[in-house]
């Protein structure tokens, strides 16, 4: 028995266009996920940053430097001292600023008897400024002494021209008792100066460094500024003293 052909209906064509098209519609949303699925590339610019070198100058070095012991004039059981230490700037355009001096007194074993420290506020280029004082502690035989120094920063003067110079230094007795020194600061600085470093520095007849103190004064623009610096007693075999001036507090802040 031959088998008779089966026949499309409009109900079969019906079912098989809604199949086509649910699978051609299948096809189309996996394509889509597919395509929209992937993140979208970022791209990020890193910001850029400026830095200023930082400037450096010459090392400080230490010139000079002594310690000393010598009696009390006023009181012949009681023994004094003093240490002086001169420092020199080498570089012929920065200034020195910020400048901390640890000095310790040392016997003649290196073992330490003393220390101090001392802020500077700065030295200018090509210039040499001091640090020290008299020495009331009590210690025995003091032999030498070890400097460490170190600089906050190196800038350029304000006034690459400006200088501060000490002039007219006499150190005299005082009828009272000690002595004093007393000196006059001559400024080139353009503006007022406040809180300039000054010391003097006491030498025996062979150059020797016996001693030093410190002051600071305010230096106007124009004038020469007297100052002094008080000793509470007389330094025997003083012959000569040396007065040396660094900077203001100025210096610090707007060089």
């Amino acid at each position: 028995m031959r088998r008779r052909a089966g026949r499309v209906t409009p109900w079969t064509a019906g079912v098989l266009a809604l199949a086509l098209t649910a699978a051609c519609s299948g096809a189309g949303d996996d394509e889509t996920r597919s395509s929209t699925s992937v993140p979208p590339t970022t791209s990020s610019t890193a910001e850029s940053t400026t830095t200023t070198r930082e400037l450096k100058g010459k090392p400080l070095v230490v010139a000079e430097q002594g310690v000393s012991t010598f009696p009390d004039l006023a009181d012949p059981q009681a023994t004094l001292g003093g240490y002086g230490v001169v420092i020199q700037n080498p570089d012929p355009k920065l200034m020195a600023t910020g400048v901390r001096v640890i000095t310790r007194v040392l016997d003649a074993d290196g073992a330490e008897l003393l220390i101090d420290r001392t802020l500077l506020n700065g030295i200018l280029p090509g210039q040499k400024m001091a640090v020290g004082r008299t020495l009331i502690e009590p210690i025995e035989d003091p032999a030498g002494l070890d400097v460490q120094l170190e600089v906050t920063a190196w800038i350029p003067p304000a006034s690459p021209d400006g200088r501060l110079v000490a002039e007219e230094v006499v150190t005299e007795p005082e009828e009272a008792g000690g002595a004093v020194t007393k000196f006059k600061v001559r400024s080139t600085w353009p503006q007022l100066e406040h809180g300039v470093d000054v010391t003097a520095v006491y030498r025996a007849e062979d150059g020797r460094i016996l001693s030093a103190e410190p002051t600071s004064v305010d230096v106007p623009i124009g004038k020469p500024t007297p100052g002094q610096i008080r000793l509470l007693s007389p330094i025997p075999d003083l012959a000569r003293t040396d007065v040396f001036v660094g900077r203001g507090f100025a210096a610090l802040t707007t060089g």
